[in-house]
């Protein structure tokens, strides 16, 4: 009797110890296709990203080199103020350039669909690369920060020459004949606006170049993880 005992309790312990094995097999089989199945959808979210966020960096390109053409001009008058020689022997229509180029102020509008469908339904957790996660989940407050300055050129420069520009008309018999440009020149909203975009264009740019630094960065650690 002892011998069968023993027998049966052998074969239990047996039974038991293949059921706990079946058992972990069947969850290290769903663990694998659950991590096969996140990582497939971590993928095809990635390479949706990748194409947001070299779009963006394009259009943030192109507002970079359009204020660095602003800045620049904005230099060119702060040293034509100084030069009335230089204001009198120049061509009204170059004048009219140098204002034009330099009043360009993109407003850089970044298309977010994807990172604010991420975050908002929490796939962004789901990204196994913790410093990408950090970094789209702190963009908005880069593009935020990056944007300040030229949103104050914006408003100030619309108050600037609704001032100057009044000046500027050539009224013949009670009506406008045209917009004498050169009028600017000793107007001193105009030398402000000129000042404007100088120093503020300026400290918007760095800001500008850094947020296209860290763009270029997200979209580094995006192609490593799809290359995985």
């Amino acid at each position: 009797m002892e011998n069968k005992t023993g027998k049966y309790l052998k074969y239990a312990i047996g039974e038991i110890i293949l059921v706990i094995i079946g058992i972990l097999i069947a969850l290290s089989i769903n663990n694998w296709n659950t991590n096969r199945k996140l990582k497939s959808e971590e993928q095809n979210l990635l390479k949706d990203l990748r194409v947001e966020v070299k779009n963006n960096i394009d259009v943030l390109s192109t507002a970079i080199n359009e204020h660095e053409k602003s800045y620049a001009v904005a230099q060119e008058f702060k040293s034509l103020f100084k030069d009335r020689d230089a204001f009198n022997s120049m061509p009204e229509s170059s004048f009219v350039d140098m204002y034009y180029k330099m009043n360009m102020n993109w407003t850089y509008d970044p298309n977010k669909g994807i990172l604010k469908s991420m975050i908002s339904s929490g796939q962004i957790n789901n990204l196994s690369n913790k410093e990408l996660k950090y970094l789209l989940a702190s963009l908005e407050d880069i593009i935020i920060d990056a944007l300040e300055d030229t949103m104050k050129i914006e408003k100030w420069r619309d108050e600037l020459i609704t001032k100057f520009i009044y000046d500027a008309h050539v009224v013949v018999d009670g009506k406008i004949e045209r917009i004498e440009f050169k009028r600017l020149y000793d107007n001193p909203d105009f030398r402000l606006l000129a000042v404007l975009f100088d120093e503020v264009r300026n400290d918007g740019l760095i800001e500008e170049r850094k947020l296209k630094k860290s763009m270029n960065h997200i979209l580094e650690l995006i192609e490593m993880e799809i290359k995985k």
